[in-house]
């Protein structure tokens, strides 16, 4: 049986399948224009379906990288403009190179996974928030800056607020939330300069509605990528 992962993943791929088909016969016909949105639409699913194979396997980005090294070699290898090189190096060199990229792919294929996305730590976050056992606490998931949501309590309204330690390597201002373009949509606002969601309930019953809002802001707007950023907890109590 499939799980809701799997067959999401599989119900991009199909609909990915038939854009690229649609796309291929618009440039046929000419119809430039309706190939270009259909290509915007592509985009979109190719990064939703990065997301989604990226959760379900640690190493999705790895072995998609090494491939595309694979496949950019092997073009390379074919090209007369490129030949002098090879007669330096010598074809061992390149076969080397692609044996070695095929090695790490396999490593990586054949490491276990545990699956992490069904945590529990935000939703025991949330009711330690609101039964008032923490006055806030930080979800940190970007790193260089660190950006982190801030979660505070003020009666019925959970108070989710941008923020990101200063680096002192960098100045960030003016970059790190923009314009807000990609924010504004999810339903924060700008107050005093800070970018804030303000999540209202009667009875909190549970944090799926927020964790929603929450993988939206950490992969559709700021591409949380396991390889370089640390996601974590912090409790100031």
């Amino acid at each position: 049986m499939k799980s809701d992962l799997e067959e999401l993943i599989e119900a991009y791929e199909i609909e990915k399948v038939e854009l690229e088909k649609q796309i291929s016969e618009y440039v046929e016909e000419g119809d430039y224009i309706y190939a270009h949105y259909h290509n915007k639409a592509l985009r979109k699913i190719n990064k939703t379906l990065d997301i989604l194979k990226d959760i379900q396997h640690p190493f999705y980005r790895l072995i998609s990288e090494e491939k595309t090294k694979a496949r950019n070699m092997t073009k390379i290898l074919t090209r007369e403009e490129y030949k002098k090189y090879f007669d330096h190096l010598g074809t061992d060199f390149f076969a080397e190179r692609l044996q070695e990229g095929e090695n790490k792919i396999l490593e990586w294929q054949r490491a276990p996974v545990s699956q992490t996305y069904d945590s529990q730590e935000i939703d025991d976050a949330l009711f330690r928030l609101v039964k008032g056992v923490v006055s806030n606490f930080k979800l940190y998931f970007k790193s260089r800056p660190d950006i982190y949501a801030r979660f505070t309590l003020k009666d019925h309204t959970i108070e989710i607020t941008l923020l990101y330690d200063e680096d002192p390597y960098y100045d960030h201002h003016g970059w790190i939330f923009g314009d807000g373009k990609e924010i504004k949509p999810l339903g924060f606002i700008l107050k005093d300069e800070q970018w804030i969601y303000q999540y209202h309930f009667d009875k909190f019953k549970d944090a799926l509605e927020i964790k929603i809002l929450l993988a939206r802001l950490i992969y559709d707007v700021f591409n949380y990528d396991r390889r370089f950023d640390s996601a974590r907890i912090v409790y100031d109590d």
